[in-house]
């Protein structure tokens, strides 16, 4: 460590100066995540920063500005607090169900297509397993329940199970005295019918498509773009407003905000979109190409974002996100309930023959209504977060990335793990300078480029 003080101290000297055509450790982004502080200062800056910390008692004789600035970026009575861990497998009020390992398509990348065993929960299992999710016995009716209902395989080709989650869901905590019920629902958009978008409707359930927005790039890796698009102008027209999820492959990689164009023209009833970039372990194999792919991510996404944003469409990702964000592990750990009845800590992971199952299922529903949990298990996947990584410790992007998806240790290995490491703290640089621009033209008029070429 460069800068050992500061850095134990949750404060991160990130070198900017590439980005201005200098050397990179001429200028540095001094970044304090816990105070949601961050400035631009120059080498010099920095160490009589880290002197600040290594020499208490000689304080008084470093410069006023470099005091003031150390005193709010060491305010640690006021810090924020990272999300907390679960402290009990029990208390959840999240819940992911995957109704079926069941699918009409074949995405070129999909992550669960080997893991079609064709297995459909049964509605006993299902409302067992309600039963235990939605009860006043188990958490205080204050809080506020989230059913997410995903694909293992596509929900809707058991419509009947979608509906009842939906239904009975509402009914079960309204009469447990719940303080709400969020439930949302992710699918392929293939099918619909009058009678799903009422109940969808009534309910008040988001819908997100997971939609190539392109034709070319639809029927390319997903397939079904008219009938895909059909139901999009469908539900929109009945008042629905869909996100559209696209996946981001080498193949689409540049068309990005012409994505984003295509949604304000071709779908305006869209409420936002999501661009998350592919996990496909079958492609993504190289290192440099691997590095290639998320340098290339990182412009295109920023573009299209900002296009967006220009025209009121908000785009997003898991990264940006989390920005916005402090986490010890890249997600909370999910309650997933799988068409088996077992309990799995990952919803992409829900099928016995995912890569991982075995490791990450700590859980499983029985129809008498009981629950076996198995308690060291939960806590090992709980603390595969940003404490248990050593890499993670002196990283920037530490409180924003908490380790990575829990996806990659399954899929990738640890040379491609290393590229997104380096994606995610480029990532979070970004959004930093982004940030500090946007303070110097709000508060000075110009460019935070300006303001270092005039100082």
């Amino acid at each position: 460590m460069q800068y050992p003080e500061l850095i134990e101290n949750e404060i991160f000297p990130i070198p900017a100066g590439e980005y201005f055509g200098k050397d990179a450790e001429s200028l540095y982004i001094v970044y304090s995540p816990f105070t949601d502080n961050a400035l631009m200062v120059t080498r010099e800056y920095v160490e009589m920063m880290e002197q600040y910390l290594a020499t208490p008692e000689k304080r008084t004789e470093l410069p006023g500005d470099v005091v003031e600035a150390m005193d709010a970026l060491t305010d640690f009575d006021h810090r924020l607090k990272p999300a907390p861990l679960a402290d009990d497998p029990l208390h959840y009020t999240r819940m992911a169900i995957l109704p079926n390992n069941v699918c009409n398509f074949r995405c070129s990348y999909c992550y669960s297509a080997h893991g079609r065993s064709g297995k459909v929960i049964s509605k006993e299992m299902l409302k067992a397993a309600l039963d235990h999710f939605i009860d006043n016995r188990r958490v205080e009716p204050s809080n506020k329940l989230a059913i997410s209902i995903l694909g293992g395989g596509e929900p809707m080709l058991s419509w009947d199970l979608v509906k009842f989650i939906i239904e009975y869901s509402n009914e079960r905590s309204t009469a447990m005295g719940f303080r709400g019920m969020d439930i949302n629902l992710v699918t392929n958009g293939s099918i619909f019918t009058q009678e799903m978008i009422d109940t969808l409707k009534k309910y008040k359930v988001p819908v997100s498509i997971s939609f190539e927005i392109l034709e070319e790039m639809q029927n390319l890796q997903r397939g079904h773009y008219e009938k895909v698009c059909q139901n999009i102008d469908w539900i929109i027209s009945e008042g629905i407003r869909p996100q559209l999820r696209a996946c981001i492959t080498e193949a689409n990689i540049s068309l990005m905000k012409r994505m984003i164009e295509e949604v304000l023209t071709r779908f305006p009833g869209t409420r936002e979109v999501m661009m998350e970039y592919v996990t496909d372990p079958e492609k993504m194999t190289d290192p440099m190409q691997v590095r290639h792919f998320y340098e290339q991510y990182l412009e295109n996404f920023f573009e299209a974002h900002d296009y967006a944003a220009e025209h009121g469409l908000l785009l997003d990702c898991s990264a940006y996100r989390n920005f916005n964000l402090l986490i010890q592990r890249f997600c909370p750990g999910d309650n997933t309930l799988t068409p088996d009845g077992e309990i799995s800590v990952c919803s992409r992971i829900g099928a016995p023959a995912d890569v991982g199952y075995n490791d990450s299922i700590y859980g499983r529903y029985h129809t008498d209504g009981t629950v076996d949990i198995d308690r060291d298990k939960f806590f090992h996947l709980i603390g595969l977060n940003v404490y248990h990584y050593p890499k993670c410790k002196d990283c920037w992007a530490k409180w924003h990335c908490a380790g990575g998806c829990m996806i990659h240790k399954y899929t990738y290995n640890e040379a491609i793990r290393d590229e997104i490491c380096n994606y995610m703290r480029a990532f979070t640089k970004r959004m930093l300078l982004r940030g500090l621009d946007k303070k110097y033209r709000q508060e000075c008029g110009i460019s935070l480029r300006e303001a270092v070429e005039q100082a």
